[in-house]
């Protein structure tokens, strides 16, 4: 008999519904495109709708090297895939949007079923 890790991430994505927030996860998709209007070259890409809750690390983690004053820890759906390297917009404290990179990212994933990301986010 095995576990239903799918039903587990479906109690996750539904508490995170609850109790996050929506947000947006940005991925680079490819190369950067050069914009002749503005002479630079601007980032490929992709934003897909996602649920998070971002919270302050605990201040006993915040080391100064690995984790630094100011990061934020998030728990992201399982239903889009979160890497290092993409970056989150999400509502802060006050409401604000606010857009950070993820630094780190750890898959809860049982058996191989990702039933949550726990991402470490900067900026």
């Amino acid at each position: 008999m095995s576990f239903n890790y799918a039903g587990t991430a479906a109690t996750a994505t539904r508490l995170l519904k609850r109790f996050g927030a929506a947000a947006e996860l940005i991925r680079a998709d490819g190369p950067p495109v050069y914009d002749p209007e503005q002479g630079t070259t601007v980032p490929s890409e992709t934003t897909v709708q996602t649920t998070a809750a971002v919270f302050d690390f605990d201040q006993k983690y915040i080391d100064g090297t690995l984790i630094l004053q100011g990061d934020k820890q998030a728990f992201c759906a399982p239903g889009q895939r979160v890497v290092q390297g993409n970056k989150l917009n999400y509502k802060d404290d006050t409401g604000s949007m606010r857009r950070a990179e993820v630094v780190a990212v750890k898959p809860v994933a049982p058996a191989g079923t990702p039933v949550l990301y726990v991402a470490q986010l900067r900026g």
